[in-house]
């Protein structure tokens, strides 16, 4: 394998790479110490929640994942027996059944996967906790879909410890959302259990992403393998795009790759104008990253179906037809119609596709695409050989 003359290691530049210091976002990790300070002093006693608000970019998921990692091994060292649990809402389809069932299943992984309801979940998990003298830090990631799916999920997790009064509380919650808005469907009890602690991140600014791209680029890149006008670039780019980090990261990768593909020993400048050209903001690695294989399979179909054509919308009919084509080519079976328009509505909750009724043409439907065809089926395609 031939060694990159650009790149030390890419790994540090994965979405889900979680850097062992977050910058400019210190104050934010000190509060959660202090809210969560019993963890180590004497779990058991109490138990909390805490809201975690912000745009995208911003490190809602990085501050709760390196929290989390930093409690445990603090806990360890202490003699505490802690454990934290990063789960997305979205990648479990809104639903509290599946997010439970990975829970116990993550505690105790030969749990039957069938056959027990959301109570019996949610006991055998207050179970497995008690039996191991445990307390969990659960964080519900990305928690809009699960409380537009079942508003009541919410409550049931902050009230679940009440009828345990005579026992240890095992149990506290990060909940991690675009906004305060996403909480307005659940009842006031909930919300005035919820809304006791809540952290709301700010954009980042220029200068904090240039910090962080410099940070970032020490590790990956090899040394001088990067101008700081390249990187100055980035950050100028990142903070027209909202103050994005994970923004910035990414285009601090595919800067690389225009650089490394050229045969040029440094990224420059005009390697970041490139790169840039190709990432389209409203595609979000992450959330791609979680579709099943024929969620993106039945993505590029619809971007090929939309590539060359100046239409607006294609019929089911067209999609599906570009979906086989598309899984032959990637040497894979065709799911069927069912399964298909459950992919569908997957998508739309991405809003990725929209979809709508075709008023002259009884019941079929018909998809949109909200972002550049091109991008998309590259985005995707990189993501399933990546």
């Amino acid at each position: 394998m031939e060694v990159s003359r650009i790149f030390r290691d890419e790994a540090v530049l994965d979405i889900n790479y979680i850097p062992r210091i977050l910058l400019h976002r210190g104050g934010e990790m000190r509060f959660l110490r202090r809210v969560f300070s019993y963890l180590l002093t004497a779990p058991g006693e109490m138990s909390q929640r805490v809201i975690i608000t912000g745009g995208v970019g911003v490190g809602k998921t990085a501050l709760a994942q390196r929290f989390g990692l930093d409690i445990e091994e603090e806990a360890k060292r202490l003699g505490r027996a802690v454990r934290y649990l990063h789960l997305n809402c979205r990648e479990a389809r809104g639903s509290l059944f599946f997010l439970l069932r990975k829970a116990v299943r993550t505690l105790k992984p030969e749990f039957p996967e069938r056959g027990y309801s959301i109570e019996d979940l949610l006991e055998a998990l207050l179970t497995l906790l008690d039996e191991r003298g445990l307390h969990l830090l659960l964080c519900l990631d990305d928690v809009e879909p699960l409380i537009e799916a079942e508003p009541d999920a919410l409550y049931l997790l902050t009230r679940v410890q009440e009828e345990r009064l005579e026992r240890p509380r095992r149990l506290s919650l990060i909940v991690i959302a675009k906004s305060l808005e996403a909480f307005r469907p659940l009842d006031q009890s909930t919300l005035s259990t919820l809304q006791r602690n809540i952290i709301s991140l700010s954009p980042y600014t220029r200068g904090q992403l240039l910090d962080i791209i410099k940070s970032r680029a020490t590790m990956a890149f090899r040394e001088d393998a990067i101008t700081d006008e390249a990187l100055e670039l980035i950050s100028e780019l990142a903070a027209e795009e909202g103050g994005d980090a994970r923004y910035a990261i990414d285009l601090l990768w595919r800067a690389g790759k225009y650089a490394e593909a050229e045969g040029s020993r440094r990224v420059l400048p005009r390697h970041v104008r490139g790169a840039s050209t190709t990432l389209y903001r409203g595609l979000r690695a992450e959330e791609l990253q979680s579709l099943s294989l024929h969620e993106k399979l039945l993505l590029i179909a619809i971007a090929r179906c939309f590539r060359e054509s100046a239409k607006a919308y294609a019929s089911t009919g067209e999609v599906e037809e570009a979906y086989r084509l598309v899984c032959e080519e990637f040497g894979e079976k065709p799911r069927g119609h069912t399964q298909l328009w459950k992919y569908l509505r997957r998508l739309r909750s991405l809003e990725v596709v929209s979809i709508s009724l075709e008023a002259t043409r009884g019941r079929t439907h018909r998809i949109a695409l909200r972002v550049p065809a091109g991008a998309l089926e590259g985005e995707v395609k990189r993501l399933i050989e990546r």
